[in-house]
């Protein structure tokens, strides 16, 4: 058995940790030691730096170590570890526990269910730091998460900036036929009372009386894991079964013994699952219209169309919204996310598409064992790392560069990874062509319908800016047109109204607000909202991809100014419309805003964009270009009609 090491921990807080250790059966090699931070590793160093008052020891006294932190450690306090990298033995004195900084918390547990849990938390001794939260359940901890949300009502109550919500969406749903206990702890200290969820009441009482008894008589440990083994293959035959149903399996091997038989069967179409954060919801962002665009193409094509949410499972609202549009919508118990679903319904799935990055990360290899014959497509909906770039160079901020590089490798996998790769910028499909020659990538649109304007008299003229405040680009814009661009248009239409419309706004839009500036905030219907609205501006200083919110102000039949930026992709600067409806300064944008507030222009610019989104916006310009990358369905299919639907983006 190995001898114990030598040595000490010296010093250990949260600027830093040293001490010295020797291994008196290696002393002529230094002690390679792992630093780990609650069983997490964070460093790893050898103890090889000289001390005088070391010298007597073996290794003559070059047996010292220290290690300053790489990050700040847990407000709630750690458990530090120092063990020799070989036998994990610990140095004398570790492990050491890190004690909490002082905190007072404040808050509540609002919702709880075998899904999430979700409330919010704030330290009312420092207001600004975020609180993170860990959930035991059933004696069991899950990974620290973060008290960082916005939240609307927090805010309006006057708690700050609002963004003390947690919403914690277990990693599978939890066991609908077992009680579950939960607690929430920040460090050692639990927050709120413990919640307890009683099991599934969905049984007969009579039936589950009878269950439990049985259950209950098992009292050797082979009858319980019989038991289990029971349970288990029968929940996981109900998946199959539900997998099964859903890309008609049976339907399929029939068809395949006629074929063989040289006997008509019935067609069978192919399916398709879609993969996003979230279920798409056309009111939220552009990245919901461009998937459910793609999506109606698919049916269009002969498809049926599956969807599985990888981040925030979807409301029976989002079910039945989706069902409507002829979409399956997958959902827990039976789907607890897209590698159940990837599992189950892997070998009778054509086309895999997967939304964003983060999902094409963490489900094309997925896709590939188990599903191995489909073929897989990613959405990248925009390049973050191009975004980021550029954010880098407006707000003067090098360390996000660095964040863009390490996005751009991961970005490049996954295209690498993939059979297709749809963009909707021309400027980022360039990108991705040069950077990843072996990529096949398309320039893929989305429908923008082309709809009739009321008109509405107003006796002063109104721009508005229409986006998704959880995206910082728009927040970045919000600021410039108000704080940059206002001035100069004020001066020459002073009696203008702005106005600021949509989603996820944060405190500092809000702020915004003064004599002439209109916070609206979120809409339900976005045509209305626009329909006393003489032009839409988009004064995007960085971002990536085309813009959703220039195609709806040219979809409801408004003109728009719009940067260099916002306008990538969509005209091209020798267009006439660039001339006159593209600024890059403050001054400039005023100045074509308001030439743009005449009639005359307006009606302009607005004819050419609307030939523009018949021509390359439409639902047959999508479905024709989705046709050379979904395998072609060889039974006759009935194309899906123009979608005729209003959409809202804001």
């Amino acid at each position: 058995m190995p001898k114990p090491l030598i040595g000490y921990i010296d010093v250990c807080d949260r600027e830093r940790v040293a001490g010295w250790v020797v291994d008196l059966e290696a002393a002529d090699h230094p002690v390679r030691l792992h630093i780990l931070m609650d069983g997490r590793l964070v460093d790893d160093i050898e103890a090889d730096t000289f001390r005088v008052d070391l010298a007597g020891l073996p290794r003559e006294g070059q047996c010292a170590f220290e290690c300053v932190w790489p990050e700040p450690l847990p407000h709630e306090g750690c458990l530090i570890e120092i063990l020799d990298s070989l036998l994990d033995r610990p140095v004398n004195g570790s492990p050491f526990y890190i004690e909490p900084l002082p905190s007072v918390l404040s808050g509540s547990v609002d919702k709880t269910d075998r899904l999430h849990i979700a409330g919010w938390v704030r330290d009312e001794l420092n207001m600004e730091r975020t609180v993170w939260l860990t959930a035991i359940i059933d004696g069991n901890p899950t990974t620290r998460f973060p008290a960082n949300q916005f939240r609307r009502d927090l805010r309006e109550a006057g708690l700050g900036s609002g963004r003390y919500g947690f919403d914690y969406v277990f990693s599978a749903a939890l066991d609908p036929f077992k009680d579950h206990d939960i607690q929430l702890f920040h460090g050692q200290e639990r927050f709120g009372s413990p919640i307890h969820i009683p099991q599934s009441q969905v049984l007969d009482d009579s039936f589950k009386r009878h269950f439990s008894t049985l259950m209950q008589s098992l009292t050797t440990d082979q009858a319980r894991s019989d038991a289990l083994s029971f349970l288990t293959s029968t929940a996981d035959a109900l998946r199959s079964e539900s997998g099964g149903d859903i890309v008609r399996l049976k339907e399929r091997g029939l068809k395949q013994r006629a074929a063989r038989r040289q006997e008509t069967a019935k067609p069978v179409a192919p399916c398709a699952l879609f993969v996003d954060d979230r279920a798409p919801d056309p009111t939220f962002d552009a990245g919901s219209v461009a998937l459910l665009s793609h999506i109606r193409a698919a049916q269009a094509l002969g498809y049926d169309c599956s969807f599985i949410a990888s981040r925030q499972p979807p409301s029976e609202r989002d079910q039945h919204r989706l069902a409507k549009a002829g979409i399956t919508c997958l959902m827990p118990p039976v789907f607890t996310g897209p590698e159940e679903a990837l599992k189950r319904l892997g070998t009778g799935l054509e086309v895999v598409y997967l939304h964003r990055l983060n999902n094409a990360e963490s489900y094309a290899a997925l896709t590939r064992a188990f599903a191995p014959t489909a073929t897989l497509v990613w959405n990248i909906a925009d390049l973050a790392s191009l975004r980021l770039r550029r954010q880098a160079s407006i707000e003067h901020r090098p360390e996000l560069d660095r964040v863009a590089t390490h996005i751009a490798v991961r970005e490049n996998m996954c295209a690498w990874i993939s059979d297709h790769v749809l963009t909707h910028s021309p400027v980022e499909a360039e990108l991705l062509k040069r950077v990843v020659p072996t990529a096949d990538v398309h320039i893929v649109p989305w429908a923008v319908p082309v709809r009739p304007r009321p008109r509405q008299k107003t006796q002063k003229p109104i721009i508005a800016f229409v986006a998704h405040f959880g995206h910082a680009p728009n927040t970045d814009a919000a600021k410039w047109l108000v704080l940059n661009i206002l001035p100069h248009l004020k001066k020459l239409v002073p009696d203008l109204v702005c106005r600021l419309i949509g989603s996820a706004m944060p405190h500092a839009v809000h702020m915004l607000a003064e004599k002439g500036v209109e916070i609206i905030g979120h809409v339900p219907n976005l045509e209305e909202a626009l329909a006393d609205v003489s032009l839409c501006v988009a004064p995007l200083r960085y971002g990536a991809g085309i813009k959703g919110k220039v195609l709806e102000a040219w979809s409801a039949g408004l003109p728009i100014i719009m940067t260099p930026i916002a306008a990538e992709g969509l005209i091209d600067s020798d267009d006439p419309v660039w001339r006159k409806a593209v600024a890059d300064t403050d001054e400039d944008f005023a100045q074509k805003t308001a030439a743009l507030l005449k009639p005359t222009a307006a009606r302009a610019q607005v004819t050419a964009a609307r030939k523009l989104l018949r021509e390359h916006f439409s639902d047959a310009a999508v479905q024709n270009r989705l046709e050379d990358i979904f395998p072609p369905v060889t039974e006759n299919m009935t194309p899906l009609p123009e979608d005729t639907s209003k959409q809202v983006l804001n």
